[in-house]
């Protein structure tokens, strides 16, 4: 994405209209229920949050020393909640004052990131992507997060993983990351042991973000994966999430 210039101003060419002018804005069930929890649970609340801000930190220091802007979070395997640490993740970084974010539900077998915040999910990319490939209306602002914005589809899409792969998709993200003022895109994936979805969509990432099952997840999964991600964008670390500890 294009880095944000601060509290600069929107410079758009006379006559035309700023690109957030035609995004539309969305309420997020999960920011106010969490909100809520906050102040019935503020200790765990804190906990949680302290985790978040601490992994939004390491990767916002590292992707802006190396010039990077785009981050996949990828689940090893199916379950290991990926679309949590993604939304989540989004979130402690749009709590940045300065720091505007993208965060984009590419799991197109199997979105999720719509259900997870609590949000009224997009149309369809494979319809967009016939229309002429214009996904910035796809975009929509979250009204309790002003720094976030959202590509998040409502549905399935058929031949998710040869959508990925087809270069109109490649296309559409690059005009989208060249015209949507965003510092760091977090992109959703599908689950890297699953089906090839996952390994379709990680060529679009500069670098990924591993999310492993605490509980369930095995050394054999992490080999595997290893295997898999020979010629991929580089790894920044692994969550592990579900863990006890």
């Amino acid at each position: 994405m294009t880095p944000a210039k601060g509290n600069d101003p929107d410079r758009t060419p006379a006559g035309q209209a700023a690109p957030d002018a035609a995004r539309g804005h969305v309420s997020s069930k999960f920011i106010r229920r969490e909100a809520a929890l906050t102040a019935s649970d503020a200790k765990h609340a804190k906990i949680s949050a302290q985790r978040f801000s601490l992994l939004r930190t390491r990767i916002l220091r590292e992707m802006r020393n190396r010039g990077w802007s785009r981050l996949a979070v990828v689940p090893v395997t199916p379950g290991a909640g990926g679309t949590f640490v993604a939304v989540n993740l989004a979130l402690a970084l749009a709590r940045q004052p300065h720091t505007q974010v993208a965060l984009i539900d590419l799991d197109l077998g199997s979105p999720g990131v719509a259900g997870q915040l609590g949000i009224p999910g997009c149309a369809s990319v494979a319809t967009a992507l016939r229309a002429g490939g214009d996904l910035d209306a796809l975009v929509s602002r979250v009204e309790e997060a002003p720094n976030l914005s959202v590509l998040a589809p409502e549905r399935a899409e058929a031949g998710a993983a040869e959508l990925l792969q087809d270069e109109a998709l490649a296309k559409a993200m690059r005009r989208l990351h060249d015209s949507h003022p965003a510092e760091i895109a977090v992109i959703d994936t599908a689950a890297l042991l699953g089906e090839d979805a996952a390994l379709a969509a990680l060529p679009l990432a500069d670098a990924l973000l591993l999310v492993a099952d605490g509980r369930r997840g095995t050394a054999a999964d992490m080999a595997e994966c290893e295997r898999f991600l020979v010629g991929m964008p580089p790894v920044m670390g692994v969550v592990l999430n579900k863990s006890e500890d």
